[in-house]
């Protein structure tokens, strides 16, 4: 990705050995993509920098998406995803940060448009070797790189996963670069951004998965662990969502697909003995609202239970899935549990009222009166 990397759809790989202008340089490592099938617009980025999320990714589905780097300016963000919404071709978007900028020799960018073509820019005074691949549907850059095969590398490992949702191939290839320490300083920090267009939840077009490592020792390994946990207590959910949206619109095959995916992440969830309770819980109160692998619910909820016994969360969580069982006794059982240990909540005193009557339970008997005081005689 050069000066001027106009040659959009064919490999690209330019670089220069600058000199260390810039301070801090974020984004050391990054990559914006885009999946045709489920039109998901994203970008990873690992950095040396602390906080990378902060500055490095922007994402707008349907519009684009954009990997800050070297000594960032922050502007280029916002800017450049308003050019490429009003329909400004990506290589002319970058062009034209490029050209309204005096630190433009320390800055970088990598973007996609919304059909995937990419385009890019490399300052000339980045730190040690800088430069970038442009691809279909990808763009692969880095500064204060150890050499230029390490964004071949990138690339080549995020294709060779074609059939992984894009999340699991953006977090291989950003594990694989800190492994080969693309970035000889070491990484500290790790973004990860997808955006996917939903008309009934609008914030997903920027914050489908937004997870961030901000200083850590392993930052690629640490936000893979953040994100299995986010796929099992919000995109079981989302995915189950879409299918019912795709098949609300006759699209049977998205729809299975979704569905697919849904079944995937559940299976995963369960054969994490990392995960953790709230995950866990969380993922089978999806799949409990929505009627969804009741079965795997359950177990899901029992585990988490078993981890945190005392949680009055959870026993809600345990009722509800016994209820969409067709087990109302058993979910009045698990209310009436909960709110043993919180008498005062009257949410849980309305479920325990509410599975007490599905079940046929009656009401418990009042209290009994208590006896008035004895008067002493005078």
């Amino acid at each position: 990705m050069g000066r001027h990397a106009g040659l959009a759809m064919a490999l690209v790989l330019v670089a220069w050995a600058g000199s260390a202008r810039a301070a801090d340089m974020n984004g050391s490592l990054s990559v914006v993509a885009h999946d045709p099938r489920t039109g998901e617009f994203a970008v990873a980025a690992l950095s040396h920098a602390p906080a990378c999320g902060n500055l490095v990714p922007w994402v707008e589905a349907g519009v684009g998406a954009i990997a800050l780097g070297g000594e960032v300016n922050g502007s280029w963000g916002p800017r450049g995803l308003k050019m490429l919404k009003d329909g400004v071709p990506v290589q002319h978007m970058s062009d034209s940060l490029m050209s309204s900028d005096p630190g433009l020799q320390r800055r970088q960018i990598g973007a996609i448009d919304r059909t995937g073509w990419p385009g890019g820019y490399s300052g000339s005074q980045l730190v040690n070797w800088s430069g970038g691949v442009l691809d279909s549907n990808m763009a692969t850059q880095g500064c204060n790189l150890m050499y230029h095969p390490s964004l071949y590398s990138l690339r080549d490992t995020i294709k060779a996963h074609a059939g992984q949702p894009l999340a699991d191939r953006l977090l291989t290839g950003l594990a694989y670069s800190q492994a080969t320490r693309a970035d000889w300083r070491g990484a500290r920090s790790a973004v990860l951004v997808i955006g996917r267009v939903n008309p009934d939840r609008p914030e997903d077009a920027t914050r489908y998965v937004y997870l961030r490592v901000d200083d850590d020792p392993d930052p690629a390994g640490k936000l893979a662990q953040i994100y299995r946990a986010w796929r099992a207590a919000h995109l079981v959910g989302a995915h189950l969502d879409y299918a019912a949206m795709y098949r609300k619109d006759g699209d049977a095959a998205r729809a299975d697909a979704e569905d697919q995916a849904a079944r995937t992440a559940v299976r995963l969830a369960l054969a994490d003995t990392s995960l953790g309770g709230p995950a866990l819980n969380a993922m089978a109160w999806q799949l409990a609202q929505r009627g969804a692998m009741l079965n795997e619910a359950w177990t899901a909820i029992t585990r988490a239970r078993l981890r945190e016994p005392k949680s009055t969360e959870f026993s809600d969580t345990a009722a509800e899935v016994r209820y969409r069982q067709g087990r109302p006794g058993d979910a009045f059982a698990l209310a009436d549990e909960g709110l043993k240990r919180v008498p005062a909540d009257e949410y849980l005193r309305s479920r325990d009222a509410y599975f007490r009557k599905l079940a046929g339970i009656p009401p418990p008997a009042p209290p009994a009166p208590s006896p008035s005081p004895r008067r002493r005689p005078k």
